[in-house]
């Protein structure tokens, strides 16, 4: 039995329970014991409407159990309590995501009583209180009078909801992730174990610290690979059989670097948005690449050396006016620095173009190509 054939085993499963088996049916029988209930739910989403955003609900799930869950989560019990549809400016059931990203489905309208459909595609504004089905993105973006960068989508499925919003409409994205409370628990509790990890790493840099092409004997390396391993798999146990979300050893998993991609923000519950302002800017630590996390920037680097060693230096502005110092020119001795002519014909020109006077470019667009494909509307 191969890892493709299990996992396909319980994908089926899993799906087969969900659409036609008794999931939701249990589940609304005992909202209690299934459904974690949040007093700060209502309080949040007064605010986001206060402040003057529009809230919607999106959801692949059927009116009847998105009505029993709503109803538990925002009903406080009483008899003079809200709608729950009361808090949402929009609310579309059966959006059959991801597809509602792409072509679609027919928007309809749902009886509220019954729960059947309206015959035919609604036609006309979005109403508050009222309850639709299916629809897609660019039906909906009309409708509502927001595209692309207009919307902030909260989910919890990297696929479903954040991966096909962002990649295909361009939405601002939220990423709620519950083990992220567990990840971050195991982070402060184990941090000698990360720290262990990295000093193996450094162990293993300063044994081929002084060595080069020359070398002719192979150092061993065995019993710090040994070790690596076993901080990895200790590290890997801390956080359960199944290990972390978002890191394996030193290395982040397949779903960390999609939750870089494609997730603006991520949490282990949206209600945290409650401790920030709605005017707050959020932004990321600069993620750096290996060549900048390598290298401190109190390190210097001898410029003439590495001319010497890389002649792509060579085309700089330096040779650009036909003309050229002895301190410039590979094997020259510093002694005897003076202007020597160079023919223009022999110099290759250099590539870099003239240093822009003011800014050109705002990074915290996020106007990438792939991320605004199918997106032109909504810039």
């Amino acid at each position: 039995m191969s890892y493709k054939s299990v996992f396909q085993d319980i994908r089926a499963s899993v799906d087969w329970v969900h659409i036609k088996g008794d999931l939701k049916t249990k589940t609304i029988e005992n909202l209690e014991k299934y459904v974690v209930k949040d007093e700060r739910l209502p309080i949040l989403l007064d605010r986001m409407r206060g402040h003057g955003a529009k809230t919607f609900i999106l959801t692949n799930s059927e009116y009847h159990y998105t009505n029993a869950v709503m109803k538990y989560l925002l009903d406080d019990g009483t008899c003079s309590s809200r709608d729950w549809t009361s808090y949402f400016d929009y609310v579309v059931v059966d959006a059959r995501k991801p597809l509602f990203f792409s072509e679609g489905t027919i928007l309809r309208q749902v009886n509220r009583e019954t729960g059947s459909l309206r015959i035919g595609t609604h036609t006309g504004p979005l109403q508050q209180g009222h309850v639709y089905s299916g629809g897609s993105c660019d039906t909906f973006s009309e409708l509502i009078g927001a595209k692309g960068k207009d919307v902030l989508y909260i989910g919890d499925h990297i696929f479903g909801d954040i991966l096909k919003s962002k990649k295909i409409r361009g939405w601002r994205t939220f990423l709620q992730v519950p083990e992220l409370t567990q990840e971050l628990y195991v982070w402060t509790e184990k941090q000698e174990l990360f720290n262990q990890l990295q000093n193996l790493d450094a162990t293993l840099s300063n044994i081929f610290k002084d060595l080069d092409s020359s070398t002719i004997e192979k150092p061993d390396i065995s019993k710090v690979q040994v070790a690596i391993r076993q901080v990895t798999h200790e590290m890997d146990m801390s956080y359960g059989m199944l290990g972390s979300l978002f890191r394996s050893g030193s290395r982040q998993t397949f779903f960390a670097s999609q939750v870089i991609r494609y997730a603006d923000l991520y949490s282990s519950t949206f209600i945290n948005l409650l401790h920030y302002p709605f005017s707050y800017m959020f932004r990321a630590p600069a993620l750096l690449m290996p060549h900048e996390a390598t290298v401190q920037h109190e390190e210097t680097i001898d410029i003439n050396e590495v001319k010497e060693s890389n002649h792509m230096l060579i085309r700089c502005r330096a040779y650009s006016d036909g003309k050229a110092t002895t301190e410039d020119v590979p094997g020259a001795s510093s002694s005897n620095k003076k202007q020597v002519p160079v023919n223009p014909s022999e110099i290759q020109q250099h590539l870099r173009a003239e240093t822009p006077q003011k800014v050109t470019q705002y990074h915290d667009e996020d106007d990438s190509e792939e991320d605004s494909i199918g997106s032109d509307k909504s810039q």
